[in-house]
């Protein structure tokens, strides 16, 4: 799969939120009146998979969800560490030192997390597994002993596994596990709508409150939750194509032992990452807007809203709770494109940088 290829792609290779305060659709444009549309929802990767396709006669637009629902399942299959039988669960439990035969699939998705990895200076870890297990994000949650942390920190990190040569991995510590929750709902969304390619079908697909928009760019509104509290909307993006991706502690941050803890963690600490409210990311393709928003979140306020500098192609969004209301900070390719749609809410917008690729929404 080699969807969008930009400057940053390029940079990290074959691109194929985990959106925890997750991004609504509101009012979309409806077809034309010659123009079928297929709605589904269902479970899907542990979470609600919602989804709309339009641009074709009914039956057509059925056979490419199934066809987009099939590629879905087959990276869960293959990603899902909750599952004994797929191939990164086997992948961390290959023995230290012995190359472990990787698929053309799983190989060009851990290329792709190895160099966000790489793009946010370590802020974003696919190998996170052993911190992950030592906080207890999968069990409710714990504060773990110093020792216990700094076996997990140890256990974790870019030095924990080798890629390479050839469509290989190798595991090179006991309790080292590649965590797939950064980037998985983002590969997942990427291989539906390649699935969709050439069919000339319209698709919005939001799986867990990740959006993206694929086929002929159209515009859609999207509503982003006020990180305080998630039932309720803050702001209006507007995108005609790509994937908006939310990362914040206000769904699944855990309260253990009277003291709040966020389950976003940085593994440049081993701690949990301080909390600047919520960040949402657009980025070309899901698994970029996936990892990026985790990524950013975990780098800081200042850092995130710097990144489109570098990065033009990318979009940013950082809103975060101020006395007496939420301050909306937009960088990069979403500037133009954000609108309160909440009385509290205050919007500052850095310009777009030359470069930049826009979302295609119209921004009025």
């Amino acid at each position: 799969m080699r969807p969008w290829i930009g400057p940053l792609s390029r940079r990290i290779g074959a691109v194929l939120l985990l959106a925890l305060v997750p991004s609504r659709l509101a009012a979309s444009p409806p077809p034309a009146a010659d123009e079928a549309q297929v709605e589904r929802r269902l479970a899907a990767m542990g979470t609600e998979l919602a989804f709309v396709l339009s641009g074709g006669e009914r039956a057509a637009l059925l056979a490419a969800s199934e066809a987009a629902l099939a590629a879905l399942a087959a990276t869960e299959a293959r990603l899902s560490t909750w599952r004994a039988e797929g191939e990164l669960a086997r992948l961390n439990r290959q023995p230290v030192g012995e190359p472990f035969p990787l698929s053309a699939a799983l190989a060009a998705e851990l290329e792709t997390a190895w160099a966000c990895r790489e793009v946010t200076a370590g802020a974003f870890e696919p190998a996170l597994g052993a911190l992950v297990a030592a906080w207890g994000l999968r069990e409710g949650g714990r504060i773990p002993a110093a020792a216990a942390l700094r076996a997990a920190r140890e256990a974790s990190g870019p030095e924990t596994f080798r890629l390479g040569p050839g469509p290989f991995a190798t595991r090179l510590h006991p309790e080292a596990r590649i965590e797939e929750g950064g980037f998985g709902k983002g590969a997942g969304l990427d291989h539906a709508a390649a699935a969709l390619a050439g069919s000339g079908v319209r698709a919005r697909l939001d799986l867990g409150g990740q959006v993206l928009l694929a086929g002929e760019p159209r515009p859609e509104r999207l509503l982003v939750a006020d990180p305080r509290q998630r039932e309720r909307p803050a702001v209006e993006v507007r995108i005609g194509h790509g994937s908006l991706a939310t990362s914040g502690n206000s769904e699944r941050g855990m309260s253990v032992a009277g003291e709040r803890v966020g389950h976003l963690l940085d593994p440049r600490t081993g701690e949990p990452a301080s909390d600047p409210g919520s960040v949402t990311v657009w980025a070309p393709t899901a698994f970029l807007a996936d990892c990026l928003s985790t990524g950013l979140f975990v780098l800081g306020a200042e850092a995130a809203l710097a990144f489109p500098e570098r990065h033009p192609e990318v979009g940013v969004l950082l809103l975060e709770p101020v006395t007496g209301g939420l301050r909306a900070r937009v960088a990069g390719a979403l500037a133009g494109r954000v609108r309160a749609v909440a009385p509290e809410v205050h919007i500052e917008e850095r310009p777009p940088v030359a470069g930049s690729l826009a979302p295609q929404g119209d921004p009025h």
